[in-house]
């Protein structure tokens, strides 16, 4: 287990990150044909924060939103955090995509396959997303108790709380 699987696992993270953004862009490409104009900005403005926090958490490309995202979405900051984010946001958005092809189909109206390709390529990554986080978080958990035994594992599971 070399740098290179660590590599690709987190390369993997920021992917199913920029695909959770991706997929709240296509959401708005989608919302006229939706009955419910509200909630599909809110799935999409929800999809957005999200991932943009996510890719946060992944990378820290942006200095001066560590802070806000730490108080505010600290689960993006934790590989278990982003884990369940982008397992949840892909199973969503995989389930939401299916309703609309099916209410499609019903209406006997034609829908796009390259749009519906993009939405799909998008939900796979945000599940490799997970699975890479889920790796990452294994491997902290693996290092912490190797250096620290049982006391460096009470540290790792500590959460931020802010007062």
């Amino acid at each position: 287990m070399g740098s290179g699987t660590e590599d690709c696992m987190s390369l993997l993270g920021t992917a199913g990150a920029c695909a959770m953004a991706i997929v709240s862009l296509l959401s708005l490409l989608n919302l006229a044909f939706t009955a419910s104009v509200i909630r599909g900005l809110a799935e999409s403005a929800a999809l957005l924060v999200i991932g943009l926090c996510c890719l946060q958490g992944e990378a820290r490309l942006v200095y001066g939103w560590q802070q806000a995202v730490q108080e505010n979405f600290g689960f993006a900051l934790k590989p278990m955090g982003r884990c369940g984010a982008y397992f949840l946001g892909g199973f969503y958005c995989i389930g939401s995509r299916a309703a609309m092809a099916a209410e499609t189909a019903s209406k006997g109206q034609e829908r796009s396959t390259c749009f519906g390709l993009l939405w799909y390529t998008c939900c796979f990554l945000m599940l490799g997303g997970s699975v890479a986080s889920l790796w990452m978080w294994r491997g902290e958990r693996r290092t912490a108790a190797m250096m620290g035994g049982g006391e460096g594992m009470a540290d790792l599971d500590a959460y931020y709380i802010s007062s």
